[in-house]
């Protein structure tokens, strides 16, 4: 019997393992921005580490990275502040929805140059 007990452990253990995600924010988030008749495409990537969130819009040759992040944890509401490669000031605030689904989604407002438009991301 406990031969059993001991193999079924060691084959249901390592299953447990796959379903660990880490933090709900950690991952790569896609979507668009609505700025008036356009949809344009966006990519977040975001870590939390020792309580700090890092994040990096757009990757590639133009992306930028969180200057600051935080999260108001009761609320699942997150607002980041960045720089793009051009000085322009960017900023979001966004509710995370379906937080232990495996597509939840933040949704917000995308501010920048003076105007704020709606955003949605998903996680992949």
């Amino acid at each position: 019997m406990k031969k059993l007990v001991g193999l079924l452990f060691c084959l249901l253990f390592p299953l447990t393992l796959l379903g660990q995600e880490g933090h709900p924010l950690k991952g790569t988030w896609r979507g668009t921005i609505t700025t008036g008749n356009n949809m344009r495409p966006l990519v977040i990537i975001m870590d939390y580490r020792e309580d700090e969130i890092t994040g990096m819009i757009n990757p590639g040759r133009n992306s930028y990275n969180f200057t600051s992040a935080a999260l108001d944890a009761p609320n699942w509401l997150l607002r980041a502040n960045a720089t793009t490669r051009e000085s322009v000031d960017v900023s979001f605030q966004a509710t995370l929805h379906e937080i232990g689904a495996r597509n939840r989604y933040l949704e917000g407002s995308w501010s920048e140059e003076g105007s704020s438009y709606p955003f949605k991301i998903t996680r992949e």
